[in-house]
């Protein structure tokens, strides 16, 4: 078996890389995500740091398999990913959490925000990809969709109050 620069699946190789450039932003800002996630659950506190510890851990897990799945999309069409936070800060879509310690509401507004701008960042991308004829990596973002609108809506519920 030959080793190639690309993978022979019906991309021509400009598309590909104009499709992992899109795919390096969903992994930059899935790493970002995470670790604001991370340091939420580790810096939460007051009356609902019971509740908001282990919502955030499960976030945070669920987390890390969208991040898993992103990387190994990246290299099913044989490119390697980037590792380097100064990147992931230049590529993501949102803005990394500079603060250890907020209120509890704050948290949960800003993870709801997040989660909508990837999913209209994803919705827009999808459109870009499918010009490419890449079928599979806009279902495979289509169902990268579909977990962050069912983690904006388990967010979107939680920091809904009742009037």
């Amino acid at each position: 078996m030959t080793h190639t620069d690309h993978a022979h699946i019906g991309l021509e190789k400009k598309d590909a890389e104009s499709i992992v450039a899109i795919l390096h932003k969903y992994l930059a800002s899935e790493i970002v995500l995470n670790l604001k996630i991370r340091n939420y659950h580790w810096n939460i506190e007051g009356i609902v740091f019971n509740d908001l510890h282990a919502f955030f851990e499960k976030l945070y897990i669920s987390g890390s398999e969208y991040v898993d799945e992103v990387a190994e999309r990246i290299r099913m069409l044989w490119f390697h990913t980037h590792a380097s936070m100064k990147k992931y800060l230049e590529l993501t879509i949102i803005e990394e959490e500079e603060k250890i310690s907020k209120a509890a509401h704050s948290m949960v507004e800003t993870l709801l925000k997040d989660n909508e701008t990837i999913i209209r960042g994803l919705r827009k991308d999808i459109t870009e990809i499918e010009e490419y004829g890449d079928q599979g990596t806009a279902d495979f973002l289509t169902a990268l969709i579909q977990k962050h609108e069912k983690d904006a809506w388990m967010i979107r519920s939680l920091a809904r109050e009742k009037k």
